[in-house]
């Protein structure tokens, strides 16, 4: 295996002090393994958006046919990152360094940035399956079964973070988690999208002292789903996002180039069968309680 690019973060951890862990889970195109206090560290398929604390590498055989299996001991020393028993070593300094925090974004353009995302990503969420996305708490219509389940807690959590009344918002964000199908249920990364869009436009505002309150909020969601999901809200919580997302935010904000936009936004699409358009859901939904308040 191949290391292509590798989440700036992981890299750095892996060049301090020698880590032992386990291989988590494993799938076709991905691979969990945990290091203790470190979290889930990702092996993902070279064709996927890269994720925090992940590499990114080629490989000839889907993961779950490489001979990698849960329990497996894992170790991460030196920039190099094993799975002896499954005969894996990967140099991660070959690979890519990209810095996934949506923190080191540069924000050149503010209302016109956020008029142009919530334009491209409303227009892209009309492709998005309405029988099982939370799409329609954007859209509108009749919604499904999560949509019907999650629209007074959005409501509460959203009037909550309006009012900065940040111990109510908590709560809201825990009782939100958990809701929908998927490694990752679809509430959870609703809240993945708006807390990464929180961190933008509280910097925005330059209210960095507000940002720690996301963190609190994406804590007490993660308590509240799997191991998996909770580490996305986890990462959402300290600013970190996909790669895909990232170069959404970056289009937008920085460069206000719906070309790039609109690419960007197909590949979080492409992320599992509706993860990438629950994400857009929850950035959509952060944009107009911004615009609208709690009333939006």
């Amino acid at each position: 295996m191949i290391a292509t690019a590798v989440c700036q973060r992981l890299f750095t951890l892996s060049q301090t002090q020698p880590r032992s862990g386990t291989v988590h889970s494993v799938f076709d195109r991905a691979v969990n393994l945990e290091f203790g206090e470190a979290g889930l560290t990702g092996l993902i398929a070279e064709e996927k958006a890269l994720t925090p604390y992940a590499v990114l590498v080629r490989t000839n055989a889907p993961f779950a046919q490489t001979g990698v299996r849960a329990g497996m001991a894992a170790y991460m020393q030196n920039g190099i990152l094993s799975i002896p028993e499954a005969g894996i070593s990967i140099d991660l300094s070959l690979a890519e360094p990209i810095d996934l925090s949506v923190d080191s974004i540069a924000l050149r353009y503010d209302s016109e940035a956020k008029k142009l995302l919530e334009k491209l990503i409303v227009a892209s969420l009309y492709s998005a399956n309405a029988q099982i996305s939370l799409a329609p708490l954007v859209m509108g219509g009749e919604g499904n079964v999560y949509t019907r389940f999650l629209t007074l807690r959005l409501e509460t959590l959203f009037s909550a973070v309006s009012r900065e009344d940040f111990d109510e918002a908590t709560q809201a964000a825990a009782n939100c988690a958990g809701c929908g199908m998927g490694l990752t249920p679809s509430s959870d990364d609703l809240l993945c999208g708006y807390f990464t869009m929180l961190h933008l436009l509280y910097r925005l505002q330059n209210r960095m002292d507000a940002k720690v309150n996301i963190q609190r909020m994406s804590q007490a969601a993660a308590a509240k789903t799997n191991r998996i999901s909770a580490t996305f809200l986890l990462q959402s919580g300290e600013a970190l996002a996909n790669a895909a997302v990232c170069e959404l935010f970056r289009s937008t904000f920085t460069f206000l180039d719906s070309t790039e936009a609109v690419r960007a936004i197909v590949r979080v699409l492409a992320i599992g069968s509706t993860s990438g358009a629950d994400m857009l859901t929850g950035v959509v939904l952060a944009l107009r309680q911004h615009n609208g308040g709690s009333k939006s």
